[in-house]
């Protein structure tokens, strides 16, 4: 499975606008096209800071999807105000662990990690054999999606959660595995952003609940 993540600067004042066309437009446009599995908007209200995702089956269903992505970012920005296109990035998802099936409403915490493009497999298997297990046993939590960039290095681990409460309750379980994890990457730190996911439409084939 791979991902294409739209970053976006909205005016905080227009988050709700932006939600909107989100819905009624971005994910119409996508929902028909060959290996598309599904779509998640990420939002901080307060920084107007956002992220749009859409997830494709395979590599080359990503590729054929670039002129849909491309249009879908132009009427964005039309639509919107104010809406800047920060980048754009593409990555392979090597982790998919999911306790309870998509939500919207609920919150998010994307830890960015940019390491060694020869570390990135030794990074998969620290966050599943030590990260993944802590994080099951907390309250409310929902999902782990971790994608990578193997040309670069760059590695994405969002971890989803039932309410903004459940998420900072965990954050003192998981800040002691930040280092490692940077480690076992190959990095110097790891950037951490705190998300509302207003907009969750996912397939079955993603959306299904992992088996323990």
């Amino acid at each position: 499975m791979f991902i294409r993540g739209t970053r976006v600067q909205t005016p905080p004042e227009k988050i709700d606008q932006a939600i909107e066309n989100f819905q009624k437009q971005v994910i119409p446009s996508v929902r028909s096209a060959p290996g598309y599995l599904g779509a998640t908007l990420l939002v901080d209200r307060k920084t107007g800071s956002g992220v749009g995702i859409t997830y494709w089956q395979t590599a080359k269903h990503l590729s054929a999807s670039e002129q849909v992505g491309i249009q879908t970012r132009t009427q964005a920005a039309k639509n919107v105000l104010g809406t800047q296109i920060i980048n754009v990035e593409r990555a392979e998802v090597v982790i998919m662990d999911r306790a309870q099936p998509p939500k919207s409403g609920t919150f998010s915490r994307v830890n960015t990690i940019s390491g060694d493009p020869d570390k990135v497999d030794a990074a998969t298997v620290f966050v599943r054999n030590q990260v993944l297990p802590l994080l099951k046993a907390l309250k409310g939590y929902r999902a782990t999606i971790m994608a990578v960039d193997r040309q670069t290095g760059r590695s994405v681990v969002s971890t989803g959660w039932d309410t903004r409460e459940d998420l900072e309750a965990s954050e003192s379980k998981v800040t002691g595995l930040r280092k490692a994890a940077a480690d076992a990457a190959g990095a110097e730190d790891v950037q951490v952003e705190i998300f509302e996911a207003p907009v969750v439409e996912l397939t079955a084939a993603v959306a299904t609940p992992s088996k323990s």
